[in-house]
């Protein structure tokens, strides 16, 4: 005899599952929500990583094995590293403050930059706007937060610390367990399978895209630029790398490399030339080479749809949204084209 499902049972019995499922479902969200950060972060790279997982798992056969040997990896090449640049970038926003007002005073600037920027400055005296304290007083703030965030940063240590262990924990088990639960997760989704598939399908490709397109690219030209910071003596080298390596992500690092320059060029005009050359031959490889190559034909999503949700995931998520925000537009257009498909009278 065939066992009765709950769908053909009473209406009330599967109201009162459904709310009780509703409400466990969320409090297990609420149980996990301190740990999130660290999941998150496990699952993004657990997704980079899986094709050198597939590798090693071929030659060892063991994925216990294999996944431990990989997230030992990743935490010495990836986290070390992280943690120690941190560091560094955090003890230098103590001297933020000055440096930027050197920036903006006019003893500090190239004497070609000045008359340049005369006229600026006398346009907006003409509207009783007085430029440079402007600058100078947002300067002072912009430094004062970069402070405050880089003193909470070193009182949050543990909690980084935590969320970082949390994130190798879970690593582990992405790496082991990861494509099982993808499909154990799919298959309790109530859709066609072959929508099933393309959603899932269409969410990877634009992770893949933003991940090897966008962040690889972001990584290599700060990297670049903070090489040039190093070599043309510029003050706080690793802090203002990490700023042009967050812009690479807009395609705006010449914000930091080109004003960067014109103040190395009040030193010494020769090493102030080579970082002007340096920093624009990087923001252009990088934006029309490096990173259309990258991304190929994986990248379906317009680029101003791209940065707004870039941009949007970065304020609702954090760090991760800058992933996360791309992939939730990406199932969003997914299931609008199966609802104007499948829905649509």
């Amino acid at each position: 005899m065939k066992p009765t499902t709950l769908l053909e049972k009473s209406p009330w019995v599967a109201v009162f599952f459904f709310l009780c499922f509703g409400w466990i479902t969320y409090e297990t969200f609420r149980l996990a929500e301190p740990f999130l950060p660290g999941f998150l972060g496990a699952v993004i790279l657990g997704l980079i990583f899986d094709p050198i997982y597939q590798q090693v798992l071929k030659r060892i056969r063991d994925p216990n094995i294999a996944s431990g040997i990989l997230t030992v990896g990743i935490f010495l090449i990836t986290v070390v590293p992280a943690i120690w640049i941190g560091r560094i970038a955090v003890a230098e926003t103590e001297n933020l403050r000055p440096v930027l007002k050197a920036f903006v005073e006019d003893d500090q600037l190239p004497s070609n930059l000045q008359v340049f920027l005369s006229p600026v400055f006398s346009f907006f005296d003409g509207f009783h706007v007085e430029l440079k304290p402007l600058l100078l007083e947002k300067m002072e703030l912009l430094g004062a937060r970069m402070n405050s965030i880089g003193g909470q940063i070193a009182k949050n240590m543990l909690i980084s610390l935590f969320n970082g262990i949390i994130l190798i924990s879970a690593l582990f088990f992405v790496f082991r367990d990861g494509r099982k639960l993808s499909a154990v997760i799919l298959s309790a989704v109530p859709i066609d399978p072959i929508d099933k598939r393309a959603i899932a399908e269409n969410v990877y490709r634009t992770f893949r895209a933003v991940v090897s397109g966008v962040f690889v690219t972001a990584f290599i030209g700060g990297l670049a630029d903070m090489v040039g910071f190093f070599l043309a003596g510029l003050p706080l080298p690793i802090f203002f790398g990490l700023a042009s390596a967050f812009l690479f992500l807009f395609g705006a690092s010449v914000l930091i490399t080109i004003p960067a320059a014109l103040w190395i060029m009040n030193r010494d005009m020769g090493w102030g030339i080579f970082l002007l050359v340096w920093g624009i031959s990087i923001s252009a490889i990088g934006d029309n080479v490096l990173k259309p190559l990258l991304m190929g034909p994986k990248a379906r999503m317009p680029f101003l749809l791209m940065l707004f949700s870039t941009l949007g995931g970065l304020k609702l998520y954090g760090f991760t949204g800058m992933v996360l925000g791309p992939m939730v537009v990406t199932a969003f257009l997914s299931f609008w084209s199966i609802y104007r498909k499948d829905y649509k009278t």
